[in-house]
């Protein structure tokens, strides 16, 4: 669990969020961006699930399989925490407009989900692609060797973990619409400042912990 909240941090899906709050329907905007986020979070999990099992990585008697898996996914994560470490240099002024304004693809389909559920729903897909952290939480899932149904449940949790950040926001313009805003722009402002450098810290701290398993299963 806390692996998959880990990958719940990823500045770029949050800007989107916030960004999709500034237009005219947000609600609508907002669950559909969900909506994407969900069914692409829980079918990739489902995925790399049937994956390992297929591929037999995750089986006791093949450590070697396991464990090479485990230490190739800690070396990528400790280079996504070195590229997250150098985004942190970045501007720390710009706001979800700016990154709505910026040229590239995601960019277009920010400034049309403002106005179009259907995008948003397509931006929920695009900017939910399965991260190496939780491919690990899946992973760990695998090891665990659980009951089939124990397993799906422990996906499903891990999906809604990784989601974190868009049902708080979520829940909160049904109960407490009047106050999301407000906090809202406090958590952008936080954001800013300290997500990148938060999910540097995040991805190294997996990345250790995915080769010490790795060389552990090996050992």
């Amino acid at each position: 669990m806390p692996i998959a909240v880990s990958a719940a941090v990823y500045p770029p899906a949050l800007l989107v969020l916030l960004l999709l709050l500034t237009g005219q329907h947000p609600r609508g905007l907002a669950l559909a961006y969900y909506a994407g986020a969900a069914i692409l979070t829980v079918s990739a999990g489902l995925i790399v699930f049937a994956a390992l099992k297929a591929t037999g990585v995750n089986d006791q008697s093949s450590t070697t399989a396991s464990g090479s898996f485990d230490i190739v996914l800690g070396v990528l994560l400790l280079v996504l925490a070195g590229w997250a470490w150098r985004r942190r240099a970045r501007d720390p002024d710009e706001t979800p407009e700016d990154a709505g304004a910026a040229g590239g693809r995601i960019a277009r389909w920010s400034r049309r989900a403002t106005t179009s559920q259907k995008w948003a729903f397509v931006l929920g897909l695009a900017m939910f692609l399965p991260s190496p952290l939780y491919v690990l939480a899946v992973k760990d899932i695998a090891d665990s060797h659980s009951s089939t149904p124990s397993d799906l449940l422990a996906i499903l949790i891990c999906a809604i973990a990784v989601m974190l950040f868009v049902e708080i926001p979520l829940v909160g313009l049904f109960v407490r619409p009047a106050e999301v805003a407000t906090g809202i722009e406090r958590f952008h402002g936080w954001l800013k400042h300290n997500g990148w450098t938060l999910a540097a810290v995040l991805c190294l701290i997996g990345g250790i912990y995915s080769i010490v398993k790795g060389i552990n299963r090996l050992g």
